[in-house]
């Protein structure tokens, strides 16, 4: 994959900021050269000249983006049919250099009205939310074209492309379930915490504790001599500081949080 692959970018400019750009970063990322008007076209150039002479019908693949603001395009339609008649007359119809992307169901059946040259293999949905499945198959594809226009051994480079596709798949296999256990964690972990805090309750006099949250909440200390703030200190809700005082701890500020969600009731009468 030493030589680099250009592609161009056929899109509608309301599409461009929330939906190309983030799949141009991606592409580019993996090493791919592409061609999108906003970065590539110096101020004065013609425009109509740099895209149809200078860059269209030297791109290695045409990437055709879909939606409902690119098929009501005019430009847009302007740029597929100029892709179109240059794939005719090299002889047939095999569209060598395009790849179309659409993004919802309701684009797809429009497409095949409008533009019927486009057929199924051509096809390939992506999402304003696609995930790393589907950029790894529009990449596969990207480089796929690119090897069968360079010649070679292109059977050998598609099974390594399937096998990077196999990759992104594991990648995304891993990282669901590494959301899945940290999920589970801080689940048991809550549990853990509010046993801990409702055997506190059983064991400890929270009188003062709870009749001065006030001030403790307000970050102002209390004398570690008032009645029951030794027990407090040893069950980690406060924690004594110097001039013989304590402060609220952060576990202090979580079993306030706790107690306020699961004893309301209590709350109100204190």
């Amino acid at each position: 994959m030493s030589d680099s692959v250009l592609v161009f970018v056929s899109h509608s400019s309301e599409d461009k900021k929330e939906y190309i750009e983030p799949i141009v970063q991606d592409l580019e990322e993996c090493f791919i050269n592409v061609w999108i008007d906003k970065k590539k076209i110096p101020p004065g150039k013609n425009l109509r000249k740099s895209i149809f002479r200078d860059v269209l019908d030297k791109a290695d693949v045409a990437l055709l983006f879909f939606t409902q603001n690119s098929l009501n395009s005019a430009w847009v339609d302007k740029e597929i049919k100029h892709v179109l008649r240059d794939e005719s007359q090299k002889g047939n119809y095999d569209l060598n250099k395009i790849i179309s992307i659409f993004d919802a169901e309701d684009t797809y059946d429009q497409i095949s009205e409008k533009y019927p040259e486009l057929t199924d293999d051509l096809l390939h949905l992506m999402p304003l939310d696609y995930d790393k499945i589907q950029l790894g198959q529009l990449i596969s594809a990207v480089w796929s074209k690119h090897f069968s226009l360079q010649g070679g051994d292109i059977e050998t480079k598609r099974q390594l492309l399937a096998k990077d596709q196999e990759i992104f798949q594991k990648d995304k296999e891993l990282f669901d379930l590494k959301q899945k256990l940290e999920t589970e964690q801080f689940e048991e972990e809550k549990d853990t915490t509010q046993n801990e805090f409702a055997t506190i309750m059983e064991k400890v006099d929270l009188s003062f504790f709870l009749s001065n949250r006030v001030t403790l909440l307000a970050e102002q200390s209390v004398s570690i001599n008032e009645i029951g703030v030794t027990d407090l200190v040893a069950v980690g809700l406060l924690v004594s500081i110097p001039s013989n005082n304590a402060i609220l701890s952060e576990d202090g500020h979580d079993f306030f949080k706790w107690h306020v969600l699961n004893h309301s009731s209590d709350n109100s009468n204190s």
